[in-house]
């Protein structure tokens, strides 16, 4: 028996020797807990727990080790405490996200509505990071990362209201918008210069209420019915929506400002392809996933991989979320974009003539409720002061701008108010979710504003249009504030299975770059974002040009519309067509139609030269900018500052094709033959720059690529943590890219999260290897395997580290 015990002895010593040499476990090994943490080689933490509660605790701890600096940005930027390390320059943006928010008690109300298991589960996430927090404060010389010690302040322990608090502020975010304010603007301003008549015929045309030629995720087998104009709408304009809307645009461009050098993410987009078997080449669903939150350094997401009984799940989700996004389980793999459903109204609220704080609603003047808010704000000098600011609410929600010589403010909306926990828990369910049927509840639990996308591995994909959809008065014009006085309030919301959803659709896929989700759907204020000219037909051609699909196809489709010229995809035909009707005009022109026939539509740098390999992009890129300038600035005049975003939108610019294809519009732009000669004068002038400036021949007029870095947002002008200097060609492309395929056996497939898994910086400025080690990767399109299975995690592993949670 004791020779037994020996060899048992000696052959574990043997594996305690041999084991750090072969998975390279030299950086760090304790044997002293109840969670697993091993670290690729890229640095991203696989977590092996007993059982979930562990497993969440353990979440919050690494997440915080690798990005406690953000995460404490993110919170204080939410919880509106900014000013108090940073001083006066961000109090504004901290009144706003108070005003706009909750207090901690309304938070614990709505955890208390939460399932015993999800509430638990992010209270676990809270007290994970509290631990490292613990940890960090006892070293904070070798713990805390450089950023809190030039900053001369020490994070807090957390807790669940602050991890709710930090999703239902951001992500509100992504939801919020002040549009139906700055339309208001646009026609009043309209009216002033044309009249009421001619200005409601060019805002229908500016700011459309329904394109039934804007592509759709869910395709319609018939084609949509054409708008129905029904009588005008109720609601008048009131002389004070130019005063607010100018007030709150100024709001919102210091609010966006001050948050992009707090590294808040607010540019929010993204695209999604799902793939069924019946367009698969392998027979297996696919999922493609493109976040598009900024490129920063550290990134938006956080790549992990959860692993507890009968719970396995790897991928990425937004920094302080304890859920993720954008991955897969064993079943079922997830994916989201946003959505820009109409969830959010702005109503006017009638003042009493002697007391701004009261406002009229259902017949009787009511008190507005008012809340004061203490600020700690840093001084000059590095003291802090003490600031209060009132705030007002009414039964619509907080007052974002007050007139009182007009008698009007205006109040906010949001249909999903008050149940943002319920969709983290819905976020975590699906998470959770073994088949369709438990996605699909999990979809129905959210109400926010996403887009939702399924694959499993019996081949099955769906879409949701996820949120709860506010049932408006049929006489409002949704393209505008709405009367507060009561009669026009939300009459409920309309059931789930009334949101667009497709479950395996007849044309195999559903592709989406937070285009319309249907062809019947509106989006109210927002509606210029859906129109026949759309960025998502980049993915449509790319799928309707391959009978079928895999991964490598998904990766060609996106990597196309990472890099193309949006407006090739209408305006090119229609400008190749004029051409050749007027080429005997010109003697230049037979060799441009040649030059733009043979361009593949994209900015790329493939010999990487630090030119844009085509040169005819850059006349094409001066073309446009000529003619959209020729077909809005003389009509719209001043307007056109405002109009700007919407008649050159990111997503598209369909009024401008449809004027110069000639099609119907409300107002009468101009003839067909004036749109023509746009086309031929815009020609004609890019021509004669190029060929002053660099000559007649195309490759000669290759202009220098548009460039990005990692990390250029900053704390104050400081930069937010270390960056990257290394420029790299900008990209229309995910913050992420995951390509997954749903085998029997489980997810395979590959992946890239630039810049780096670890935002931490060491006191002495020194950072990590995994801060920037996929950026390179990110800009040759290279991608790293989707770690899954624990096998293939094992052979990968860098370190092994045991964590003890329960301290």
């Amino acid at each position: 028996m004791m020779e037994k015990q020996k060899w048992l002895v000696s052959i574990v010593m043997m594996i305690v020797l041999i084991l750090p040499q072969s998975v390279g476990m030299a950086k760090g090994y304790e044997k002293a807990g109840d969670v697993t943490v091993i670290r690729d080689q890229y640095g991203v933490p696989h977590l092996y727990a007993k059982n979930k509660q562990d497993l969440y605790k353990a979440y919050g701890y690494v997440m915080a080790k690798d990005r406690l600096f953000q995460l404490e940005m993110f919170r204080r930027g939410n919880e509106g405490t900014v000013s108090e390390v940073f001083g006066e320059e961000y109090l504004a943006k901290d009144e706003q996200s108070r005003r706009d928010g909750y207090s901690d008690e309304e938070i614990k109300e709505m955890l208390n509505d939460l399932e015993d298991k999800p509430r638990a589960y992010i209270q676990q996430f809270a007290e994970g990071i509290s631990l490292y927090v613990q940890e960090a404060l006892k070293n904070p010389d070798e713990k805390l990362s450089k950023e809190f010690h030039d900053y001369k302040f020490l994070p807090r322990k957390w807790d669940a209201t602050d991890v709710v608090r930090l999703y239902l502020v951001s992500m509100t975010y992504f939801m919020d918008n002040h549009q139906e304010l700055t339309n208001a603007e646009i026609l009043a301003k309209l009216e002033q210069t044309y009249g009421e008549e001619q200005a409601e015929k060019m805002f229908d045309d500016l700011v459309w209420k329904n394109d039934p030629e804007a592509p759709a995720s869910i395709q319609a087998e018939d084609e949509a019915e054409e708008e129905k104009e029904g009588d005008k709408a109720v609601q008048p304009l009131s002389s004070a929506v130019i005063n607010a809307s100018k007030e709150i645009e100024a709001e919102r461009d210091e609010f966006v400002e001050s948050s992009e050098e707090l590294g808040l993410p607010l540019k929010i987009g993204s695209n999604a392809m799902i793939v069924g078997e019946d367009k698969s080449k392998t027979g297996n669903a696919l999922l493609f996933s493109g976040p598009q939150v900024g490129f920063v350094a550290p990134g938006f997401l956080y790549e992990v991989g959860l692993h507890a009984s009968g719970f396995d799940m790897e991928g990425s989700g937004f920094i302080g979320y304890p859920f993720i996004m954008f991955g897969a389980n064993k079943h079922i793999a997830l994916t989201a974009t946003a959505g820009y459903g109409n969830v959010t109204d702005i109503f006017e609220e009638k003042l009493h003539p002697n007391d701004p704080t009261q406002y009229f609603y259902k017949g009787e003047w009511r008190e507005m409720e008012k809340r004061t808010e203490t600020f700690t704000v840093r001084g000059e000098d590095g003291k802090p002061e003490q600031v209060e600011t009132v705030f007002y609410r009414t039964v619509h929600g907080p007052v974002i701008s007050i007139d009182e010589e007009r008698g009007v403010a205006y109040s906010k909306s949001w249909s999903f108010r008050g149940t943002e926990a319920q969709s983290m828990q819905a976020y975590m369910k699906a998470n959770w979710a073994k088949n369709l049927k438990e996605f699909e509840e999990a979809a129905s639990e959210y109400t926010m504003s996403l887009n939702w996308y399924y694959a499993d591995k019996r081949g099955n994909i769906a879409y949701y249009h996820a949120g709860k959809q506010p049932v408006r008065n049929e006489e409002i014009d949704e393209r505008l504030p709405t009367p507060g006085t009561g009669e026009y309030d939300w009459q409920g919301f309309q059931p789930f299975e009334q949101n667009p959803q497709a479950v395996n659709p007849d044309n195999g896929y559903v592709v989406n770059w937070n285009n319309k989700p249907s062809q019947e759907w509106r989006n109210g204020e927002r509606s210029f974002y859906w129109g026949k000219d759309n960025r998502v037909q980049q993915f449509i051609n790319g799928m309707e040009e391959r009978e079928k699909v895999d991964l490598e196809d998904l990766n060609e489709i996106n990597y196309t519309a990472s890099f193309a010229q949006l407006r090739t995809h209408y305006f090119k035909p229609l400008l190749i067509e004029v051409l050749k009707e007027n080429q005997s005009d010109n003697e230049s022109y037979p060799y441009l139609i040649k030059q733009l026939e043979q361009w593949n539509n994209l900015k790329e740098d493939k010999n990487k030269d630090g030119l844009y390999d085509a040169g005819v992009a850059a006349f094409f890129d001066k073309w446009w900018s000529i003619t959209h300038d020729e077909l809005f600035a003389q009509p719209l005049g001043s307007v056109s500052n405002l109009t700007q975003e919407i008649t050159d939108h990111r997503y598209g610019a369909t009024l401008a094709y449809k004027i110069l294809a000639g099609e119907e519009t409300n107002y009468p732009w101009m003839s067909k033959e004036e749109a023509e000669q746009i086309i031929i004068n815009s020609a004609d002038q890019a021509l004669a720059e190029l060929h002053e400036e660099k000559g007649t021949k195309a490759e000669n007029w290759r202009m220098p690529i548009d460039t990005m870095t990692f990390g250029e947002t900053s704390l104050i002008g400081v930069q937010h943590g270390y960056g990257s200097d290394t420029p790299i060609i900008e990209m229309n492309r995910g913050s992420e890219n995951h390509y997954l395929e749903m085998t029997p056996s489980g997810p395979k497939g590959f992946n890239i999260t630039p810049p780096g898994q670890v935002g931490f910086i060491h006191k002495d400025g020194t950072v990590s290897e995994h801060y920037e080690d996929q950026v390179q990767m990110f800009a040759n399109w290279e991608f790293k395997p989707f770690l899954f299975d624990r096998k293939e995690v094992r052979e990968a592993a860098v370190s092994i580290t045991d964590l003890n949670v329960s301290e």
